[in-house]
């Protein structure tokens, strides 16, 4: 490795670190005030452990997707990680079959975090020692989120969870294909803000629709957030990319953003759909949704009055 790969991956362990002992020291904190009474929550200590538990997940992922990176010579590694993403849909299935039949919060936790340290390495696997500009992962999780949402939208059995599955699989892939981007872009600066920027937002999107849907603590506030940050980083992207000397760049670099744009495409979709064609999000999500506007900009229709009186 380089110097300037080390010192990167240096970098990413510090934060990463520093990153677990705020989640931690916040989790702590929520609990002490829900216990005390100070102030009333829709959520119980459960829901702080489990989305302290999600949380967590994101400096262990960019920690090991950096030592990946670092060790990704180690022949034995790669073929280890291979198999583990070849039997990961049975594994998938013997854990969430697991979660849907236990009760007890202890086990649930004891069973999730197995379940996301094989998601981390069948996901290793998959977005960081595959070829980086190849489209076809992130297409096929792409359409699964599509179908996920139908599925959602009809009530399908169990389509809450499988929704939710594809997601939280999606979030870590996309997050790990940020870290990686650093990695790949050398001396580019803006290649590495752009894909790392871009990929941390759309993992934001997709981790709104996650904890909203599992009615999470702070669900409203990532929604609320990244409908603020997909208008503006699109703008942005917009301006600056004509000045970047985005024709000279290499063609991995091209490809490398041709496949983040598939999913932004979609996350847009659904912010103007959100925002600008509320009777099309209804639709989208809710099955009897009436035909009223109950988002947007909630403007009233005009009405015309006839009186009789002719002086008023």
């Amino acid at each position: 490795m380089s110097i300037m790969e080390k010192t990167l991956h240096k970098r990413i362990k510090l934060v990463s670190f520093l990153a677990m002992i705020i989640f931690s020291l916040g989790t702590i904190t929520g609990i002490i005030i829900l216990r005390s009474g100070i102030f009333v929550f829709d959520y119980g200590i459960e829901d702080f452990l489990i989305t302290w538990v999600v949380l967590m997940i994101f400096p262990v992922m960019s920690i090991s997707t950096s030592y990946a990176i670092f060790y990704s010579e180690k022949t034995k590694i790669r073929k280890a990680l291979k198999i583990i993403f070849y039997l990961y849909p049975l594994i998938m299935i013997l854990s969430v079959s697991g979660l849907v039949l236990l009760s007890n919060i202890i086990l649930i936790v004891a069973l999730t975090i197995p379940l996301i340290l094989f998601s981390i390495a069948a996901l290793i696997h998959l977005f960081v020692y595959s070829e980086a500009g190849a489209l076809t992962s992130t297409i096929v999780f792409t359409v699964l989120i599509i179908i996920g949402i139908l599925l959602k939208r009809f009530h399908f059995i169990a389509s809450g969870l499988i929704i939710s599955m594809i997601l939280f699989v999606f979030i870590m892939g996309s997050f790990m294909f940020g870290i990686r981007c650093l990695y790949i872009g050398e001396r580019n600066k803006y290649f590495k803000n752009v894909t790392f920027w871009g990929s941390l937002i759309i993992t934001m999107v997709f981790m709104g629709m996650l904890w909203k849907l599992q009615h999470w603590p702070g669900g409203g506030l990532l929604m609320n957030t990244t409908n603020i940050l997909i208008p503006l980083a699109t703008i942005i992207f917009l301006l600056t990319l004509p000045s970047s000397g985005f024709t000279e760049w290499k063609t991995l670099y091209k490809k490398i953003i041709m496949r983040l744009l598939i999913p932004w495409t979609l996350t847009f979709l659904l912010f103007i759909f959100y925002f600008l064609l509320p009777e099309v999000h209804n639709i989208i999500w809710s099955r009897d949704a009436p035909p009223a506007a109950t988002y947007g900009f909630d403007m009233p229709d005009y009405e015309m009055q006839l009186t009789d009186s002719p002086g008023e």
